[in-house]
């Protein structure tokens, strides 16, 4: 199924399909629990969160990429409500606060795959503290729906990241990607030159936004993305290595369960439809490519999917209603003489622009840690083995960490708290230092 910004919807909007131990009360506790809850968080909403003024460009004319466009708080989280969210959901242990935060949608200056400037949207959760930690950079999961994007947050979207790593002291910092959030464009899906600078602009909006709240910008910059951001994670560390800018050095970087080999293994792999999810991927992937490479649709599906595909993925429909419209077999979905030129290796538009969107040709400078689940079927844990290795062979410092017997949904749930706890070692020295 379709991810939010920390998964999967089903499994972060209730602790029943969760496989961590259920700690919250039972009987009329648990509706009075409930009421509590749901209280806490209608009163965060309106909680204090502070207006922040920082200069603003709304012409495109005269707009640069990372320009702020607009911000907005879209709300506020006091410590102990954050607590009592994250404890609700069955997540305490796995995701400790320390203190609470403050939401703001930011709309910013970046590029379409066509290179024009255009507005895209992001969430940029600040932590109530005096002195930030380090930046996190988190990139969300598939998604259809455009309002499924972490500017949107509710604790089925964006409020967990938000208490994963702003609730420890980070500031997170959460790109919608352009074509989701507040974005009407076509979503460029697994583009990796839209996704790096939809992250990378993003950060520099966020930048300026520090700067006028009378925070410090820190040192590190953190990068941690779920699925289709697991892409685009590696993505943004090999745009920003390959042209550094100052206070943006990416301290290390953490993709959890996301496709790196499009050509070679990802699109091969999805194609057995293993995954409930595997026609949804593939068909989301070939309508945004032959959006972006303008191609003609009609020479990679067939009938009747060449017509239904660009509407069933117009930012309207969710996952369970683009799932039930098309085939159980991704092969189905997809011209014969089409797949066959795409394994013989021959002439095949599709597999030549995934090869320009696969993540294998670079050498990273910061660490890597690839996660994974070993049950996960909509990504294969070969993926991350595969990256790591070929990371390694071209110098890099990578390595595949498996997070147990979880499937793709669970697997970023059992990652972060790995990933925040690398994190907090990686920047101890910065915080001893202060």
């Amino acid at each position: 199924m379709l991810e939010n910004q920390f998964g999967n919807c089903r499994q972060i909007a209730t602790v029943c399909e969760y496989d961590g131990q259920d700690t919250r009360p039972a009987g009329p506790a648990l509706r009075i629990a409930t009421c509590l809850v749901l209280a806490f968080c209608v009163l965060s909403q309106v909680a204090c969160t502070p207006k922040i003024q920082a200069p603003q460009e709304q012409t495109a004319s005269r707009a640069q990429p990372g320009s702020l466009y607009s911000i907005e708080p879209v709300g506020g989280y006091p410590t102990y409500v954050l607590r009592a969210l994250i404890w609700w959901q069955g997540l305490a242990q796995k995701f400790p606060v320390e203190n609470g935060v403050s939401l703001y949608r930011l709309r910013y200056w970046t590029s379409g795959p066509d290179g024009k400037a255009t507005v895209a949207s992001g969430l940029v959760a600040l932590p109530r503290v005096a002195r930030l930690r380090g930046v996190v950079s988190f990139q969300h999961g598939t998604a259809s729906e455009r309002v499924s994007a972490p500017s949107t947050p509710d604790p089925q979207n964006g409020v967990l990241a938000a208490a994963a790593f702003a609730g420890r002291g980070y500031l997170l910092v959460a790109p919608d990607y352009v074509g989701l959030g507040t974005s009407d464009a076509a979503h460029p899906y697994l583009h990796a030159a839209t996704e790096a600078s939809a992250v990378i602009d993003l950060l520099h909006a966020a930048r300026g936004v520090v700067t006028a709240a009378g925070l410090a910008w820190p040192r590190a910059l953190l990068l941690v993305g779920f699925s289709q951001g697991g892409h685009a994670t590696l993505a943004t560390q090999r745009a920003l290595e390959a042209t550094p800018t100052e206070g943006f050095l990416v301290r290390a970087a953490a993709p959890i369960a996301g496709p790196f080999d499009l050509a070679g293994f990802s699109f091969p792999d999805a194609l057995k439809g293993r995954a409930e999810s595997a026609s949804l991927y593939l068909a989301y992937l070939t309508n945004a490519y032959a959006i972006i490479y303008a191609e003609s649709l009609s020479s990679a599906l067939r009938e009747p999917y060449a017509q239904k595909v660009p509407w069933l993925f117009d930012g309207m429909h969710d996952g369970a209603s683009i799932i039930a419209a098309l085939p159980r077999n991704p092969r189905e979905m997809f011209r014969d003489d089409f797949l066959q030129s795409f394994a013989n290796g021959q002439h095949n538009w599709l597999r030549e622009r995934l090869v320009e969107n696969g993540l294998n040709d670079w050498s990273p400078r910061a660490p890597i840690r690839l996660y994974y689940g070993d049950l996960d079927l909509d990504v294969s844990p070969k993926e991350a083995a595969l990256e790591a290795e070929r990371l390694r062979a071209r110098g890099g410092n990578a390595r595949a960490v498996s997070v147990g017997a979880y499937n793709h949904d669970q697997s970023v749930l059992e990652a972060v708290p790995y990933i925040v706890k690398w994190f907090d070692e990686l920047t101890a020295s910065d915080v001893a230092a202060r």
